[in-house]
């Protein structure tokens, strides 16, 4: 079992309401998560969609990176899954096998560690029976909800999808389906431990609040389902998430040659959910109309007071001219050590270059590294590579032209 790096920033996401987009999206999902769980992900979907190739995605569970929850006939058993009449449901040998495995491997640690998780049978179905017997009220609530024009702007898709091909069975059975949908996505999320979950569609915040303004007679199993317990600062959380997913498809318009897959493993990864969990925190108490927006603000800000600086400064500030002899030392020194790499540098040769070449030739050459007391993220997420001068200029020039 890899070791995982913990829960630093979980998140949720019911990836297959959102049908192809979602997994066009799941790149931007886990470069911002840790872990990403997601609700019994399709596998055709992520060969067809994602790009997160099968072996990446295998990987990035065996890491810890993703966790993967469903029900355990969804996880063990392939004729369920080849004769589910949802299309997107068939077994993938690759993909699906070592999901399993992983599974077995992990059935002896807590439920909390574990990279695949089997979840209990569903139990939404019987409470939006009991929900809707309690108070008949919320039949018509639902079903004007259902049936209002605007109802894919309310109700997600995948739920508006299910409930419409109970048209036929009638008002009860349109309310007791989209009910059921908001208990069991509401459990779903409760098994993750997540932190927030991730909305890929201006519904999913509609559809909680209609869960919320639903007449309900009790709370619990015959009242609201799960999702109503929501705070409003997870609420908040998960908009600032979602605007920096919107940032990351812009950022994709705007990349240059790149290694997604050195970004999700590396640094560049851990640094971006360090700075989304840090936004998250500073900013989940404070008024609504303080958060649009805010995840690209906040970035502007950043990048736009931030500064490259060498360890040539203060010499640089002199304005010294390089000479050809701490030019050709500097350049001598350094070749000594590639050719002879079991020594030391000369520390009297490099000392006497870096004094000589003064005016920062030596960090243009490449030999001396500049800091930079911005965020990296962005640019090993754009460019696969940290900041420099020219980046950064590119940097906030494509960050200027980002309209939410």
């Amino acid at each position: 079992m890899t070791e995982s790096p913990g829960a630093i920033f979980p998140t949720f996401c019911h990836i297959s309401d959102y049908g192809e987009r979602g997994y066009q999206d799941l790149h931007h999902l886990v470069a911002l998560s840790q872990p990403l769980n997601l609700w019994a992900p399709s596998s055709v979907l992520i060969r067809q969609f994602s790009r997160i190739t099968p072996k990446e995605f295998i990987r990035y569970v065996d890491q810890g990176f993703i966790r993967v929850i469903a029900r355990d006939e969804w996880l063990r058993d392939q004729r369920f899954r080849d004769a589910h009449p949802w299309p997107h449901a068939s077994w993938d040998a690759e993909i699906d096998d070592a999901l399993r495995s992983i599974m077995r491997n992990d059935e002896a640690q807590e439920e909390s560690v574990r990279r695949v998780l089997s979840a209990p049978p569903a139990e939404g179905e019987a409470a939006a029976v009991r929900s809707l017997t309690l108070d008949p009220r919320q039949v018509a609530y639902w079903n004007k909800a259902f049936r209002s024009k605007d109802a894919e702007r309310k109700i997600p898709v995948g739920i508006l999808t299910a409930a419409r091909r109970q048209a036929d069975g009638g008002e009860f059975e349109i309310a007791k389906m989209i009910l059921r949908a908001g208990y069991n996505h509401g459990a779903a999320f409760d098994l993750s431990g997540a932190t927030l979950p991730l909305f890929l569609s201006p519904s999913d915040p509609r559809f909680i609040r209609l869960i919320n303004h639903a007449p309900a007679a009790g709370e619990g199993p015959g009242g609201r389902p799960p999702a109503s317990t929501a705070e409003p600062s997870q609420q908040r959380m998960a908009e600032l998430a979602g605007q920096l997913i919107q940032v990351l498809h812009h950022l994709d318009i705007h990349a240059g040659p790149r290694s997604l897959d050195a970004f999700i493993a590396g640094e560049g990864r851990q640094e971006l959910v360090a700075w989304i969990n840090a936004v998250c925190e500073q900013y989940r108490y404070h008024p609504s109309r303080d958060i649009d927006g805010l995840v690209i603000r906040e970035l502007r800000e950043q990048l736009g007071r931030a500064r490259l600086r060498g360890p040539l400064g203060r010499l640089s500030a002199r304005g010294s001219l390089p000479t050809v002899v701490g030019v050709v030392d500097l350049v001598a020194t350094a070749a000594d050590f590639v050719h002879s790499p079991g020594q030391s540098l000369n520390t009297v040769g490099m000392a006497a270059g870096v004094f000589s070449v003064g005016n920062g030739l030596a960090q243009q050459m490449g030999w001396l590294p500049s800091t930079f007391d911005g965020p990296q993220w962005p640019f090993l997420y754009a460019y696969s590579s940290r900041a420099k001068k020219s980046r950064l200029r590119r940097m906030i020039y494509a960050l200027s032209m980002y309209r939410p």
